[in-house]
């Protein structure tokens, strides 16, 4: 005789035992194993986009920097160092006595700005006195190039001041 086909064993000790069907555990398995495959794709995604929102926000930072000391090297040339703006950086430390004393040059080309190293790397008048070059560089990171920036000046007016700041970032970008 065969056992009854109900879905209920008997035991020998005459205890019925309800048999479940033999592929719902491995399915259960299954759904919690990509429940957690999806939810940790879901925090990779969401640690990768605050890391990307972190990196914007320093490339910002850094060119803020960059403006403020370009602002900063101006008032200095459009102030007490009036002298200096005439001559191309090479010259400032021996033409540039007159309005600036070398503790003063070397102060000017590293400065700081809001406790944040910056080298001025370039000044570079136009012959006609109506524009310059000006180049800065923040204090190189670890691990990756000095954020650079290299402003095109229209200066005008007397003393001279900057009207117009045409602005390039160079270097030091996203890791």
């Amino acid at each position: 005789m065969s056992p009854p086909r109900s879905g209920v064993l008997l035991h020998p000790g005459g205890q019925p035992q309800h048999q479940l069907p033999a592929y719902a555990m491995p399915l259960a398995v299954v759904g919690a194993g990509l429940l957690l495959l999806m939810s940790g794709a879901l925090h990779g995604l969401a640690m990768q986009e605050r890391l990307q929102v972190s990196a914007l926000e320093r490339l910002r930072r850094e060119e803020d920097l960059l403006v403020s000391a370009a602002h900063q090297l101006l008032a200095s040339l459009n102030g007490p160092h009036q002298c200096l703006q005439a001559l191309p950086l090479a010259r400032w430390e021996a033409d540039g006595g007159a309005c600036a004393s070398v503790a003063e040059v070397a102060a000017l080309r590293q400065a700081q700005v809001m406790a944040v190293p910056v080298r001025l790397l370039a000044w570079q008048p136009r012959a006609d006195g109506l524009a310059a070059e000006l180049e800065l560089a923040l204090a190189a990171a670890p691990g990756r190039g000095a954020r650079r920036a290299r402003f095109g000046l229209q200066l005008v007016g007397l003393p001279s001041q900057a009207v117009n700041l045409r602005t390039r970032f160079i270097g030091g970008g996203l890791p």
